[in-house]
């Protein structure tokens, strides 16, 4: 079993203005429904690796790095058509050891757990995992492309993962992964430009996400009033209070939608985690939806 010892977070202090940008739009739609009147963007002198060690810096604590046996990156955006895998280049970056794995996972919306499940394979007692999550679409959005331009924001994260639990860690105790690629092309990259159906996605979104978390928690002989947090992909303020409500969730029960970065894709997990202390809930549900179109849901204890 995996367990995530700390998160730190990079958001880049620069903005698209969704008001300027979309004039007939009104505000109350943008922070209604989007959940942002501004989205982060990866300044034209920045790129995923160069994020992805921001996000290093960014850390609260001190690791010894003769214990990191993995980097991995989750990216669907990577620099260099990622070729070579980016997560070498953050090794070198970094000044981490040679023997070390290095490798890039292709997954969006749900690559948090896929991330987690991979270190969990490869780590022994004692051994770190680096999971770094970096995916700016803002490199493939067309301007002002209203499906794509107003949900979209930068960001990195990184996670410290171990075998080891510590009194602040959680560990990822159960997961289950869901794919339907018949509606692949309902998000997909057509020659390096974004192009998604946001009908097929909030179908998807309404009709699968809901159940299988239901689901997920009957494997699990848990009831959704024993969990103290759930944690969902940040797609849109609107997705998030729709599956709330399906789910007959209390107040308590829902992690605060991070306002004005937009949908981070891989980060999104990370991110709204590291902004509600995750550390102080006992029992945690984490689910991430959209790409594929996937879904993964992981329970923290």
């Amino acid at each position: 079993m995996i367990n995530i010892r700390n998160i730190a977070t990079y958001v880049p202090n620069n903005y698209l203005n969704l008001n300027n940008r979309f004039i007939n739009i009104k505000k109350n739609f943008l922070t209604s429904k989007i959940g942002a009147i501004k989205v982060a963007r990866m300044r034209k002198s920045e790129n995923v690796v160069e994020m992805c060690v921001k996000s290093f810096k960014n850390l609260s604590i001190q690791l010894n790095k003769k214990k990191i046996k993995i980097v991995i990156l989750c990216s669907q955006n990577p620099d260099h058509n990622g070729l070579p895998h980016n997560s070498a280049i953050i090794q070198k970056k970094l000044n981490l050891e040679n023997n070390i794995a290095c490798l890039d996972i292709s997954q969006g919306c749900a690559g948090y757990l896929y991330g987690l499940k991979v270190a969990e394979s490869f780590l022994k007692h004692d051994e770190l995992a680096l999971f770094f999550t970096c995916d700016p679409y803002s490199k493939i959005i067309k301007p002002k492309d209203y499906n794509t331009e107003l949900l979209f924001g930068d960001a990195a994260t990184l996670s410290i993962l171990s075998k080891s639990q510590t009194s602040k860690s959680k560990k990822l105790i159960s997961t289950d992964f869901y794919t339907d690629g018949s509606h692949y092309n309902s998000i997909i990259n057509n020659a390096n430009i974004l192009s998604m159906n946001g009908k097929n996605v909030m179908n998807f979104t309404k009709n699968k996400v809901p159940n299988f978390i239901k689901n997920f928690l009957n494997k699990n002989r848990l009831k959704i009033d024993e969990i103290d947090k759930f944690y969902f992909h940040q797609g849109s303020k609107h997705i998030v209070n729709l599956i709330s409500l399906s789910l007959g969730l209390k107040k308590k029960q829902t992690a605060k939608f991070v306002n004005n970065i937009g949908n981070t894709v891989s980060s999104s997990v990370p991110i709204l985690l590291s902004n509600e202390n995750f550390q102080k809930d006992k029992k945690i549900i984490i689910c991430g939806f959209g790409v594929g179109l996937s879904i993964s849901i992981g329970l923290l204890v």
